[in-house]
């Protein structure tokens, strides 16, 4: 006779605790349910790419391309932002930015484009507080590609505008999602792990102009996995 008792005293503690729920969700406050049913809020920073520049120093006669963005924090909570930024070009060289860059030449941009709030790649590394109000705007500059060290050419180019061959430019930018996948690496087999990066496209027709007035918009842009 005492298994019936404890199946009855069983289904009195579960609708004991289904009346408590219940009544919570009636008597809790409507801020307190609608954040449970809220969507989480994105962990991914928004970036705003400018168009694309060419930049030749007077000093040296070298030329590098150089970009703006904007990063906004829109996921909750403040975020660190030490962000990974290269170049690719058409001819699969990779360029990672401020690697050959002297700190002149920064210098020199950031004069020309007059942006007190602009920062350049050191300067922007830490916190980015919630909020537009709080949006970073960084420089990001790269040397182009010395094609004389890496084609070995038995004719090598007489001047710097000879490096210039590059049409199609991609710029890839870690560090603004904690996101990854696993691939298997197509010849080992092995497994590897791929970042969440945004990549911006550039298409530069003809020969490209140095003079600061000319700029080459973004013709594609997006998140990848590399």
């Amino acid at each position: 006779m005492s298994m019936p008792t404890v199946r009855v005293s069983v289904l009195s503690s579960v609708a004991a605790i289904a009346v408590s729920v219940t009544a919570f969700a009636i008597t809790a406050p409507a801020s307190v349910c609608a954040a449970a049913l809220a969507p989480l809020a994105s962990r991914d920073l928004d970036f705003t790419p400018s168009a694309l520049r060419l930049f030749k120093d007077p000093e040296s006669g070298k030329h590098y391309w150089y970009m703006t963005y904007d990063v906004v924090n829109n996921t909750g909570q403040d975020q660190r932002f030490a962000p990974r930024i290269e170049m690719l070009t058409d001819e699969g060289h990779v360029v990672r930015q401020g690697d050959g860059v002297p700190g002149s030449v920064s210098k020199q941009i950031m004069k020309y484009l007059g942006n007190e709030l602009l920062e350049d790649q050191f300067e922007i590394l830490g916190e980015v507080l919630q909020g537009k109000e709080h949006a970073k705007s960084g420089l990001v500059v790269f040397a182009v590609v010395d094609l004389d060290a890496i084609d070995k050419k038995v004719a090598p180019r007489v001047h710097d505008d000879q490096n210039l061959d590059h049409t199609e430019l991609s710029i890839f930018v870690q560090g603004l999602s904690r996101e990854t996948k696993k691939v298997e690496h197509p010849k080992s087999g092995e497994p590897v792990t791929q970042r969440k990066a945004w990549r911006i496209d550039y298409l530069v027709p003809g020969n490209p102009q140095t003079a600061g007035t000319v700029s080459y918009p973004v013709e594609s842009q997006g998140w990848t996995f590399r």
